[in-house]
């Protein structure tokens, strides 16, 4: 075998980007490019640097990262624990910032899995050889959180115009993110819900906890899959905002800003270093790509080739496409992402001075009405009974179960058009929402109570039992 073309002694063991590295260099150029977006402007820098006080006391800022157990998140942990370690050393015990882990499960058994794995990363020696862990701590929010508040809503779309209208809902049963997931027709849908769903939860803990930066730990792999994604699903004017790490949050207070240290690194390479530095044991539900390395030429295949096209999501198939890219054109996937970067807010076509609407569902700004675009491409409307055979063709339809449930819909629509409010929501959840069955779906009001509302929080504590 070749050695390192960094170090020129050991062995080279992973090869990316047409250049062979050892594990110690391969270590150390994943953690530089993380590192260098850490310290990327005089913001993020004041937020993680060791900073004094004029008094000689020094100041700690508060960072959340959104953990969920996978290779990225995994990556960007050991990466920070690093710096936080660094930073003890040097500057006798103290630290720059505090970390903050959020992990949203979904069910006990989700629970048990990451609380498992938690408990096995903090006794890993990497980490329990000092007391480095002290400043970072984790959180388990239970998922139907989301709907622990009073003030949920019944959406519904309009089955011939597309227009939209919400009722509180005052049903005393409860409603969880299960029952809302099985409604959905398809995976692409159900995937959508889910992600808008713990985006929420991670960045209302983030405003609650009053922090300065949110970390995502998505690779630049993720991100353009994202960013495809998007424009494909009809969100494409959102991607700028996705990706905007100079702003400060406005939908969530303003406290804080989104941060994508990992955004220089491919997903390939984010798997070789777990594999490389041991952590494959305290993965979640993932499976490692093995591709970058040398010692596993039979590997390199796409783990995602077994599964069938009909059955992958939008992002799922546009992740394929970039696996089987990131060989030998993996230039195409940074591209997408400086693509993606370029791009800037749509600018409102209205009068001056007023501002786009925020979609009731996912809190992104709409720019046009989809309503009217959906109503110049469609055509909903029936044609009139005109014969007595089509008038038994009718009943016999309005008798079976699609007949029962479309005039199940056509009275919860006279119910709320008549008691309830116009709301407003941008092209991809409309076309989500009108794809569910029953077109419609029970959300929480996306307001300040909501916003503030408490978080059913799980902490872990020194002889926690497993009672959830």
């Amino acid at each position: 075998m070749d050695n390192c073309q960094r170090c020129k002694k050991q062995t080279a063991a992973i090869k990316s980007r047409k250049e062979s590295f050892c594990e110690e260099c391969f270590a150390k150029f994943v953690s530089l490019k993380q590192r260098k977006r850490m310290m990327g402007d005089d913001f993020y820098r004041d937020v993680f640097k060791v900073s004094y006080n004029k008094d000689g006391t020094h100041g700690v800022g508060k960072v959340v990262m959104g953990f969920d157990f996978q290779s990225s998140c995994l990556v960007a942990l050991d990466v920070i624990i690093q710096v936080l370690r660094e930073q003890n050393r040097q500057h006798r015990g103290k630290v720059g910032f505090e970390l903050d882990l959020v992990a949203v499960y979904e069910d006990k058994e989700n629970f048990n899995n990451v609380k498992e794995s938690w408990n096995a990363i903090t006794t890993f020696e990497r980490y329990s050889q000092d007391d480095i862990l002290s400043h970072v701590n984790i959180h388990f929010i239970d998922v139907n959180t989301f709907y622990n508040n009073k003030s949920l809503r019944q959406i519904l779309v309009h089955n011939v115009d597309f227009d939209v209208m919400a009722m509180k809902w005052e049903v005393n049963d409860e409603f969880s993110v299960a029952d809302l997931l099985k409604l959905c027709p398809n995976r692409n849908t159900r995937n959508d819900f889910w992600n808008s769903i713990i985006q929420h939860t991670v960045k209302k803990f983030a405003m609650q906890s009053h922090c300065s930066a949110l970390i995502w730990g998505h690779s630049m792999t993720k991100l353009a899959d994202q960013i495809l994604g998007m424009v494909i699903k009809g969100r494409g004017a959102h991607v700028a905002s996705s990706l905007d790490t100079d702003n400060f949050d406005e939908a969530y207070g303003g406290s804080f800003k989104n941060l994508y240290p990992m955004k220089d690194i491919l997903l390939s390479e984010i798997d070789a270093y777990i594999i490389s530095q041991g952590l494959e044991p305290y993965l979640v539900d993932y499976t490692l790509r093995r591709s970058l390395l040398i010692s596993e030429e039979e590997s390199k295949k796409d783990n995602t080739n077994g599964m069938l096209i009909k059955n992958m999501t939008i992002n799922e198939l546009v992740r394929k496409y970039y696996n089987d890219m990131e060989g030998e054109y993996s230039n195409i996937v940074s591209t997408v992402l400086r693509t993606g970067d370029k791009l800037q807010t749509p600018i409102k076509h209205s009068e001056e001075g007023v501002s786009a609407k925020k979609c009731s569902v996912c809190s992104n700004a709409i720019y046009t009405d989809p309503s009217l675009w959906l109503r110049s491409i469609t055509v909903i409307k029936g044609h009139s009974i005109e014969t007595e055979e089509e008038q038994d063709y009718y009943n016999q339809w309005k008798e079976s179960k699609v007949g029962i449930e479309t005039e199940q819909y056509m009275k919860l629509k006279d119910t709320i058009w008549k008691n309830g409010e116009d709301i407003s929501l941008c092209y991809g959840c409309t076309i989500n929402l009108n794809g569910i069955k029953g077109k419609n779906i029970i959300w929480p009001k996306n307001d300040d109570e909501e916003l503030h509302s408490v978080l059913d929080e799980y902490q872990l504590t020194d002889g926690e039992d497993e009672n959830i």
